[in-house]
């Protein structure tokens, strides 16, 4: 994975990668936290014509903006992807049916990095206004 920027002091790493299941998604988002310090990690994959979804969301970060992985992935991810998810706070996965709004998951989620106000105390719920545009 090369694909990471900055966005108000949060490491940002959004990527599609090839991997040979669900699981090793899984354990990617898990080990990525073994690395960094102060990130969002959205890492997809189109596995068999299906898509899955892992975000990794340091610690620091689930406190300090209140961002929560599993509500991501619920409210965010599910429906661009045609399915289902969930996980904690730091990780969480999805797996669906449309694989064709993967690279549109990282958008988004960059999108609320980038609304966030340096050093807010904002809540997930505060970015409901972000509506999906559909193509």
């Amino acid at each position: 994975m090369q694909k990471d920027e900055i966005i108000n002091n949060i490491t940002f790493i959004g990527d599609i990668i090839e991997v040979d299941d669900a699981e090793s998604l899984r354990k990617l988002g898990n080990d990525i936290r073994n690395n960094l310090n102060d990130y969002v990690a959205v890492i997809a994959a189109n596995i068999g014509g299906k898509p899955f979804v892992a975000i990794s969301i340091s610690d620091t970060v689930c406190k300090a903006r209140n961002l929560d992985a599993g509500k991501l992935i619920k409210e965010k991810v599910a429906p661009l992807i045609k399915g289902g998810g969930g996980g904690q706070a730091t990780l969480a996965t999805a797996g669906g049916q449309d694989a064709s709004n993967l690279q549109k998951v990282i958008e988004d989620i960059r999108g609320i990095l980038l609304s966030l106000k340096r050093e807010s105390r904002q809540t997930f719920s505060d970015f409901n206004h972000l509506h999906v545009n559909e193509a």
